[in-house]
């Protein structure tokens, strides 16, 4: 696993080190490498979560902002009325207790981990923005062949239901892959990220809109899949995900040494070969002569011999030069 996605999962859901650095990415190799304790029933939930949050809440991301494009090109139109008005305000309004839900998860008495969630669904939006294009574009020239009237905004609102309806299969998907969380009801606990209720409402403006559209199997069209296809990698991919977390973390660099700090402390913990990154060298560089000793091993995560030790290395001294 990237580093940098690493990281990001550990400040989203406080996981415990263990279950990354033994590569067990796999749901079902994962719950393998516990006994069913307190403790491991925590951890375990920890790691659902925060990939929950990479994942699911990506993509319903991604799909919201497909929709509110789609609502802003019929507001064009007048056909932002009566029924299709009230649909279009419900699935955002519904989207919205989602949202509310999920950004709640990001903040703790503790911690504040919105900025950094948001620079991550940032990221991952702009990510998709050229792939739902071509998603929309390919969408368009199959309308275009069937001779459906203004294709370029029905196009949008076909678009907008897809993005919708794969993100309540997407989190059908990811429960079944992990296993059960006792006494934690995993799909009660995060019921308000599948976006059904959105969805339903979508559905009332394809219905009223796209009328004409009803017998067209975009499945049957083989750029419409691809371009599907190419968007799920992009949603789902360890490779995706690593550069949107690379480009939040760059954006939150209190956050980087957080995450800096969890790594480093496993290290120790495990008599591992305790390794600074970038981020804390230059924060010790910074910093070494204006803070204490404490201070610094506390940010960083180390005792202070070991600190005495980073300090040698980088050649550090609380002396002065007049």
């Amino acid at each position: 696993m990237g580093a940098q996605l690493l990281k990001v999962l550990i400040i989203l859901g406080s996981i415990a080190m263990n279950s990354f650095k033994q590569g067990l990415l796999n749901p079902k190799e994962f719950v393998k490498s516990f006994s069913l304790d307190e403790n491991s029933q925590q951890e375990m939930y920890n790691t659902i979560s925060s990939w929950f949050h990479v994942i699911v809440g990506g993509t319903n991301d991604v799909a919201h902002s497909t929709m509110l494009d789609a609502i802003n090109e019929i507001k064009k139109t007048n056909l932002y009325r009566q029924r299709v008005k009230k649909a279009c305000k419900d699935a955002v309004s519904r989207y919205e207790v989602f949202d509310k839900a999920n950004m709640a998860d990001m903040r703790s008495e503790e911690h504040d981990r919105r900025q950094l969630y948001m620079d991550f669904l940032d990221s991952v939006n702009e990510r998709l923005k050229p792939h739902i294009f071509i998603l929309r574009q390919s969408i368009k020239r199959v309308l275009d062949r069937n001779k459906i009237a203004d294709s370029e905004l029905k196009s949008h609102i076909l678009t907008a239901y897809e993005m919708i309806n794969y993100s309540v299969e997407l989190f059908d998907k990811f429960f079944k892959a992990w296993p059960p969380c006792p006494p934690i009801n995993l799909v009660k606990t995060f019921e308000k990220a599948r976006l059904h209720p959105v969805r339903q409402a979508w559905q009332i403006v394809e219905d009223t809109i796209c009328d004409d559209c009803r017998g067209i199997d975009l499945n049957k069209d083989k750029d419409c899949r691809l371009a599907f296809d190419i968007i799920e990698t992009k949603l789902i991919s360890e490779q995706s995900l690593q550069a949107s977390s690379e480009e939040a973390l760059s954006l939150n660099p209190k956050e980087k040494l957080v995450a800096d700090k969890a790594i480093l402390q496993y290290d120790r913990q495990e008599h591992n070969k305790m390794v600074l990154s970038e981020a804390q060298v230059a924060y010790l560089k910074e910093n070494y002569l204006t803070k204490t000793n404490r201070e610094l091993a506390d940010t960083i995560g180390c005792g202070l011999t070991k600190l005495r030790e980073f300090a040698k290395e980088l050649g550090l001294t609380k002396k002065q030069i007049a």
